[in-house]
């Protein structure tokens, strides 16, 4: 952690992990705007977006745990909103290769949840949510370097 200085920037990236998680899990927040904050405080991008990627991969498993625990519940619904029903034909198509998409807002969610009421495999699952988690992160602040560079 040599590149972090201050007690703020440890304050910073755990507030940062703690959104992020929240934001992985079912819970209707964003964590991309804090990403932005940070860099623009000159915060490590190699620290942002590992503590990101890991706090939105542990709260999609979270959401991946409630899905599986959920199950029969969801067998006796099978009450969807019309985002949930798009989810669900998305999944039905792609299969757990959906996961990839975990990151995208409310349709991500429903996909996770899908993925832990078919009873994925949790390896399987993880290294999906993990990688399209990744990958948005780093392309946001790809994109912000980018930005910053001219």
């Amino acid at each position: 952690m040599s590149d972090i200085v201050f007690s703020d920037d440890l304050t910073n990236l755990l507030i940062m992990f703690l959104l992020s998680f929240a934001a992985g899990s079912v819970l209707p927040l964003g964590s991309e705007w804090y990403v932005i904050v940070l860099l623009e405080k000159s915060i490590s991008a190699l620290w942002v977006v590992a503590l990101a990627t890991l706090g939105n991969t542990l709260g999609g498993y979270l959401t991946w745990w409630l899905g599986k625990a959920g199950r029969a519940w969801y067998d006796s619904k099978r009450v969807l909103s019309r985002r949930g029903r798009a989810a669900e034909a998305l999944f039905n198509r792609y299969g757990v290769w959906s996961l990839l998409l975990s990151w995208v807002p409310i349709v991500g969610d429903i996909l996770v949840v899908l993925a832990g009421i078919s009873r994925t495999p949790t390896a399987l699952s993880l290294i999906l949510i993990f990688t399209g988690k990744l990958l948005r992160y780093v392309f946001l602040a790809l994109a912000w370097l980018g930005v910053m560079a001219g």
